[in-house]
């Protein structure tokens, strides 16, 4: 029969499912957890918080991974269940034939038996001729071969049905099997999602917090800074950049952000204005009509060097080699700059850097 064709078909493309599946939950980590370092400072705080969302991005993939395993199973579980409803209304309507088959026969046994049994003898006696006899005994004798093919048939059809239902259920049973590992797999991976995310959200709380302190005390630390540095520029009202030294210290405070050069120059769009180190010096300089690229190499090769006994105030120092940072010089061993990442505009002694590589001055055109 085709029904059975079509299933037996199905056997092996089922087993082949099976081991794409198993492989496919072979990839998924047990836990999803890895150890993150210990410590309550700000730096472990981030590198934690780092780690986390390395996890979580990678039980992110493990999630869609298991999802469409689950999916994919899930589908042919669906269509295994509808052909055996399909296969099982087959079944009863032929049980139901069967059964109405049997009952006309019930009814014509009953009819012979009531009448006596009925026979070719009988059959002669009421007939009209001959010719009549014939067509009477050929008649009877059909109508019983006939019931009989059909009963062998119904029972054969039946039987038939029967053994696709079982294979069918057998597959169903084995897809079952395979609907839960993936969803087992696929609840685990969710579940050590959810925990990492728990935890980020609670490190990301303390980094917060531990921001906030730092924050409060980089605030005081800048204005004591601000005040010496305005007392500085005080001493050298005749130095030629003293103005462009006073606009950069306007930008105390100012988050550093990477790629930031000032209003509406974020690159994220965190914040309103922010700087990095080239960003800074490029965008006050820009205020005089002086351009500078964003770049402290190469701001370091546009300038002209003079040593450091002959530095003023506006200045710009660079430090590393070749010059990977810069800041604006503020005069009695003051400079001021954006430091780095999760730091903001501040003034800094400059004996403290052991990496000056040099000094610059510019002048427009």
């Amino acid at each position: 029969m085709r029904l059975v064709s079509v299933i037996k078909n199905n056997i092996g493309p089922t087993a082949v499912l099976a081991l794409l599946v198993a492989a496919a939950l072979v990839v998924i980590p047990a836990s999803g957890v890895i150890a993150v370092p210990p410590g309550d400072d700000l730096a472990s705080k981030s590198q934690q918080a780092a780690e986390i969302s390395n996890q979580i991005n990678a039980l992110d993939k493990d999630l869609a991974v298991a999802t469409e395993s689950y999916d994919r199973v899930k589908d042919e579980l669906d269509a295994i269940t509808g052909k055996v409803d399909e296969t099982r209304q087959r079944l009863f309507e032929i049980k139901e034939d069967l059964k109405e088959r049997r009952s006309l026969l019930n009814a014509r046994a009953v009819t012979m038996y009531k009448n006596g049994r009925t026979s070719m003898l009988e059959v002669l006696l009421r007939t009209k001729d001959f010719d009549d006899f014939l067509k009477r005994a050929d008649y009877v004798a059909r109508v019983a071969e006939n019931d009989s093919r059909l009963i062998h048939k119904i029972k054969s059809t039946r039987d038939s049905v029967a053994e696709v239902e079982r294979q069918l259920a057998e597959q169903q049973r084995q897809q079952e099997g395979l609907v839960q590992q993936a969803a087992a797999k696929k609840n685990e991976v969710e579940a050590s999602l959810a925990q990492r995310q728990a935890l980020l959200s609670s490190i990301n709380q303390d980094i917060q917090k531990l921001l906030e302190q730092e924050t409060r005390r980089r605030a005081e630390e800048a204005a004591s800074l601000e005040k010496q540095a305005q007392e500085h520029l005080a001493n050298t009202p005749n130095a030629p950049t003293s103005d462009i030294a006073t606009t950069a210290m306007k930008y105390l405070g100012i988050p550093y952000h990477w790629a930031g050069e000032g209003p509406g120059k974020c690159a994220t769009g965190e914040h309103r204005i922010c700087f990095d180190c080239s960003g800074l010096t490029k965008y006050v300089y820009m205020l005089f009509g002086i351009q500078l690229p964003h770049n402290a190499a190469m701001q370091y090769d546009r300038g002209i060097k003079v040593p450091l006994a002959q530095a003023k105030p506006g200045d710009l120092v660079f430090f590393g080699s070749p010059a990977h940072h810069v800041g604006m010089y503020l005069g009695n061993d003051m400079f001021i700059h954006a430091p780095r990442t999760g730091d903001v505009v501040e003034v800094s002694k400059l004996s403290a850097r052991s990496d000056l590589s040099g000094i610059c001055r510019y002048t427009k055109g």
